[in-house]
């Protein structure tokens, strides 16, 4: 390969990784009063609740926080449903003489008003979810898009680590990692179900919602809402059509005289009330109050995504919040990131030493393993940032350590034997190929096998090890000596470069 054409490749390898570098590492702020940020890669990680990391303050992700399940209409606990229950047999054993029957009444009335589930966790309304004994297609269509919202809801709120599950098959989990105090306020505007809309009055009771018209929609009054930040105040913002300017300012007219309030609802919920005491006539409403980033971001989300999407028709209470702990330390995600910090250090340190300006190749051939295995872990849903990835990737850059030093040490010894350097390169992956093919086929089938037949914590780490397989067997056999060879073009002392010598060449 000439210089030039090994200069351009070496140049636009290095261009694509510092691009990746960035894309993967850095976060940042940017636009008027920092409205929009970049996300690095690993920020958005879905992270492993068992990690700890980030700062004491909350700021960022620092592992463990806040379970929630939030039951659909006709589902209700065991424990709810025993302690119903309770409650009316209790009374029942002490109504009075003429009371009797109406509350025996009741008991029997409760009893058959539920069906248990299989696991006897949850109880089910028949007549709202069950049919011909069975849950309703029906029902399961309205779950599973009250599912979808709020999971499109999650992505919006673009929160660390924060992920939604069906649990028991009828019920919705949400984990949100511990934040600056704002899960809370992202449960219970998450479970708004329903179509937006907006509503002026003296009080939510007596407000006088938006009426459309035949072919309208919401849609056609409001364009969004977003969250915004300047300096210490964070607000909401919501943006009108000229349409909707005009329906606002004409509720507003004549707010100077009569106080009155604006509400914006989701479904039944009110999630922003606004006092008004002048007229309104703006093309964006700015909103502030004792909203922080992260509770504005969840009001505007809320607002946004009902606008946007389909309304599901199904109610959701939300019960009690759990708090999960990091249990392998609050420090466990900032070490490690230094321990994977350590170990490159002392990989490249060992590969200078011992190969010379050979480490660049290693260098290299590192990076543009590392990457797409980050991109991976990333993109994959199945993947998060745990410690079973941490592991495969671990594993898999181990894997391509020993495949350079392989080719390394045999090309050393053929090139003491006094052979070209060119011949040299050549007959060490000649020699090596099949070791370091067979090495990371044994792996990669394992790890699938593994896969298959393994419990889901093991599934995690059995997917991650079959990808760096892949990815350091590639990078061993190919990246690795196009490098090699397009970096040797610029050395005059061929041995020197590689820390090679040959004993020929001292005997002589």
């Amino acid at each position: 390969m000439s210089k030039i054409k090994s200069a351009l490749a070496l140049a636009l390898i290095t261009v694509v990784l510092l691009g990746l570098c960035f894309m993967c590492t850095v976060s940042f702020s940017y636009g008027t009063d920092n409205m929009y940020t970049f996300n690095s890669v690993i920020s958005m990680m879905e992270k492993d609740s068992l990690l700890g990391g980030g700062l004491a303050d909350g700021v960022n992700y620092v592992g463990g926080g806040y379970s929630a399940v939030f039951y659909p209409e006709g589902v209700i606990s065991a424990q709810e449903y025993e302690d119903n229950l309770e409650e009316l047999e209790t009374a029942s054993a002490e109504a009075a003489a003429d009371k009797k029957d109406e509350a025996e009444k009741a008991v029997k009335e409760y009893k058959e008003k539920y069906t248990a589930s299989e696991s006897g966790s949850l109880y089910f309304e028949t007549e709202t979810v069950m049919e011909d004994g069975e849950i309703s297609e029906e029902f399961g269509e309205k779950l599973s898009a009250a599912c979808e919202l709020m999971r499109s809801r999650l992505e919006q709120y673009r929160i660390e680590g924060a992920r939604i599950d069906l649990r028991d098959g009828y019920t919705i989990e949400m984990y949100l990692p511990r934040l600056s105090g704002g899960q809370a306020v992202a449960f219970g505007y998450f479970s708004a179900m329903g179509e937006f809309t907006m509503a002026y009055g003296a009080d939510e009771d007596s407000a006088q919602p938006l009426q459309l018209k035949t072919g309208e929609t919401v849609r056609d009054y409001v364009k969004g809402a977003r969250a915004m930040t300047n300096g210490t105040t964070s607000f909401v913002a919501i943006s009108f059509t000229k349409k909707g300017r005009s329906t606002v300012a004409g509720w507003t007219s004549g707010a100077a005289e009569t106080n009155g309030n604006l509400y914006f609802y989701v479904g039944e919920r009110a999630v922003v009330s606004l006092p008004v005491s002048e007229a309104i006539d703006q093309s964006t409403l700015y909103i502030s109050g004792s909203y922080t980033d992260d509770t504005a971001r969840a009001v505007a989300v809320t607002i946004d995504t009902a606008l946007k999407g389909t309304a599901p028709e199904l109610t959701l209470t939300l019960g009690q919040a759990t708090r999960l702990g990091a249990s392998l330390g609050d420090l466990a995600l900032p070490l490690l990131y230094a321990a994977f910090g350590v170990l490159f250090v002392g990989m490249m340190i060992f590969f200078f030493i011992r190969y010379r300006m050979l480490g660049f190749v290693q260098l290299y051939t590192f990076l543009i393993y590392f990457f797409p295995m980050v991109l991976c872990v990333w993109a994959v849903p199945m993947l998060h940032l745990g410690y079973e990835t941490a592991l495969a990737v671990l594993f898999g850059a181990a894997l391509l350590s020993i495949s350079q030093v392989m080719v390394y040490e045999t090309a050393k010894k053929e090139f003491a034997l006094g052979k070209n350097i060119t011949v040299v390169v050549k007959t060490a992956y000649k020699k090596t190929f099949w070791h370091i093919f067979d090495l990371h086929i044994a792996v990669a089938l394992l790890a699938v096998v593994t896969f298959l037949i393994s419990l889901a914590e093991l599934r995690v780490f059995a997917l991650a090890l079959t990808l760096a397989a892949v990815f350091s067997g590639l990078c061993a056999l190919a990246v690795g000596r196009f490098l090699w060879a397009a970096l040797m073009t610029f050395a005059r002392n061929k041995g020197k470069f590689c820390n090679f010598r040959s004993e020929v060449q001292e005997d002589e």
